[in-house]
């Protein structure tokens, strides 16, 4: 016996409006446990800016340990926010946005480094990271970490590797005073103070994080 359309038509319908509701839930229920692999990932980041490597399951406890402090940088002035004051899902969920300038004061082997968000734009979208910075000097790079929605593997991609990331290290963002920032330079650094080599065939990539760096960095001068 052949099915009317009308019966056709509202058995599809009843399928979709199962399946949407079945995902709903699904994604609903799943959301805490996503939004704290956002956070321990981050926490992870940030830790590895200052080349503190740790597991995901320790990810927590080692940020903790290592986490002296938390603030913002106002227009030029600082409002210090204790990190017990402040949820991690809005420490972690705060960017740099030119206006709340976020600095994660991290310690390590005796030492203190302040860590900066980073956010802009690469050849194919977004492209973020952490910087560290000593905070002995305010000038010299200890490392970073950098992280790309849809640049190209093999090319832009890159990025994310520690043979790019580890140029940055020793570098400094101002000279004789002046904020300079950390330059990518395709063709080859051309010095040892601020320049670090350009990815081959990724000119745009690398164009982008040179004007995140200047961008989200200079906020902070």
């Amino acid at each position: 016996m052949e099915k009317s359309n009308s019966y056709i038509f509202i058995y599809s319908v009843a399928i979709v409006v199962i399946i949407a509701t079945l995902l709903s839930v699904a994604a609903y229920s799943l959301k805490d446990a996503q939004q704290a692999n956002i956070r321990i990932e981050k926490m992870q980041n940030i830790l590895s800016a200052v080349k503190i490597n740790t597991e995901a399951s320790e990810a927590e406890e080692q940020f903790n340990s290592h986490l002296k402090d938390f603030f913002f940088v106002k227009n030029g002035t600082t409002e210090v926010v204790s990190a017990e004051s402040i949820s991690q899902t809005d420490m972690f969920n705060l960017k740099n946005d030119g206006e709340n300038l976020p600095v994660y004061e991290i310690e390590s082997d005796g030492q203190s480094f302040y860590v900066i968000p980073l956010n802009g734009n690469g050849l194919w979208g977004k492209i973020w990271g952490f910087i560290s910075i000593s905070k002995n000097d305010c000038n010299t790079v200890q490392g970073t970490v950098f992280d790309h929605e849809s640049e190209t593997a093999g090319l832009g991609a890159e990025i994310v590797k520690e043979k790019f990331r580890s140029q940055f290290e020793g570098k400094h963002i101002f000279k004789d005073g002046e904020f300079t920032s950390v330059k990518i330079v395709k063709g080859g650094a051309t010095n040892d103070y601020n320049e670090v080599d350009a990815i081959s065939g990724s000119t745009k990539t690398c164009d982008g994080v040179t004007a995140m760096l200047s961008d989200c960095l200079g906020g902070y001068t």
